[in-house]
């Protein structure tokens, strides 16, 4: 399960991107990294696009060499405003 405001692709392909997401802080405190998405080079675009929709900020970032993960994967930061523990 996912807390993510929108569906992922997931072909399970390994992935060659990190998309870092952003949301405002609705109380004005400033922006909040709220999760990584993992996308194949394939479907990288489709998920920006999937987090532009619902009007958050989506950043590429190379992955690093030794970081293994398939597109479609997540990462909610707990911290972050999709977290809960902010």
């Amino acid at each position: 399960m996912s807390n993510l405001p929108f569906t992922l692709p997931t072909c399970d392909q390994p992935a060659t991107t990190r998309v870092e997401l952003f949301s405002t802080d609705p109380a004005g405190a400033g922006d909040s990294l709220d999760a990584c998405v993992y996308a194949c080079e394939q479907h990288d675009g489709d998920a920006v696009t999937a987090a532009w929709g619902v009007d958050m900020n989506a950043y590429r970032v190379v992955m690093a060499p030794d970081v293994v993960r398939k597109c479609g994967e997540s990462y909610i930061f707990p911290t972050g405003n999709l977290g809960g523990e902010r």
